[in-house]
């Protein structure tokens, strides 16, 4: 088994980039604002380059500046990086796509949305086949990351994840087995329920509640048809209960919690690993 710490996949190994002769620093980027969508192009040293689209389905305040949107070259074999990776084996950072994007909006910018919202990711840096490993992750400032995955397109690259809040996104290749992900993804959703059970109309949480005691059960009889089914359920009673009796506003003032966003976000993601276990 490989140890997470000694990083020796072919990701890494077959790919030569010297980090030493790279910049480091965070890259101004060509952002385009059109009201509740952003279009952004990247170019970082190395010939290491992206796009990026960001959909709000209703956003105040949004501009170029308020989004505190950055881009930078990371060190793949990092410690900084690593740690930061969920605990196991198998998980690294794609070694020819050093990219991080940092999405961290000031608190003072005035800027908020509702619902989630959705990433695009495309590079032609990384090529996408059956099978691939590549992954799209994502982390609080500077905090753990996790599995956003929602799609994956053929040719270069192409990613989709959604996210009630920001901040910080890169590719990995994610060697675990599927079934191991759906079932990180499914206690990531539950726990995330029972942390904001407070703030859930109580008799929309206990019926959200019921939703996780189904889908669980019907990951552990390996219904997974079912299980994406009632994903979708859940997701729907959500979207019908958001703004009244579930918070789904996210503030650059950081004083509430997107409930609804964060909850179909880690819906949407354990949707998208349930399918490839299918």
């Amino acid at each position: 088994m490989l140890n997470k710490k000694n990083i020796t996949t072919k990701f890494l190994a077959t790919t030569a980039i010297f980090f030493s002769t790279l910049s480091f620093a965070s890259q101004p980027l060509s952002v385009d604002v059109q009201g509740n969508k952003v279009e952004v192009i990247v170019h970082l040293p190395g010939d290491i380059s992206a796009d990026l689209s960001l959909q709000f389905e209703n956003a105040v305040g949004l501009t170029k500046d308020s989004l505190g949107l950055s881009a930078e070259l990371i060190d793949v074999t990092s410690l900084d990086i690593i740690d930061r990776l969920p605990s196991g084996l198998n998980i690294t950072p794609a070694a020819a796509f050093p990219m991080m994007i940092t999405i961290e909006p000031k608190a003072n910018t005035g800027f908020s949305f509702s619902g989630v919202a959705t990433i695009d990711l495309h590079t032609h840096n990384l090529e996408y086949t059956a099978g691939t490993p590549f992954r799209f992750f994502k982390a609080p400032l500077n905090g753990e990351f996790k599995d956003i995955t929602e799609t994956l397109g053929s040719g270069s690259l192409r990613t989709r994840g959604s996210t009630g809040k920001f901040s910080q996104f890169i590719i990995v290749a994610d060697l675990r087995a599927p079934l191991v992900v759906v079932q990180q993804k499914f206690n990531d959703l539950q726990t995330a329920l029972n942390e904001f059970s407070p703030q859930i109309n109580a008799a929309v949480y206990s019926a959200l509640l019921q939703d996780i005691n189904d889908i669980n059960q019907l990951i552990s009889t390996q219904d997974y048809n079912l299980a994406s089914n009632k994903l979708n359920e859940f997701n729907r009673r959500i979207n019908d209960n958001r703004g009244i009796n579930i918070p789904d506003v996210w503030r650059s003032s950081r004083d509430i919690r997107n409930i609804a966003g964060e909850l179909m976000a880690f819906s949407k993601t354990l949707r998208f690993s349930l399918r490839l276990i299918k």
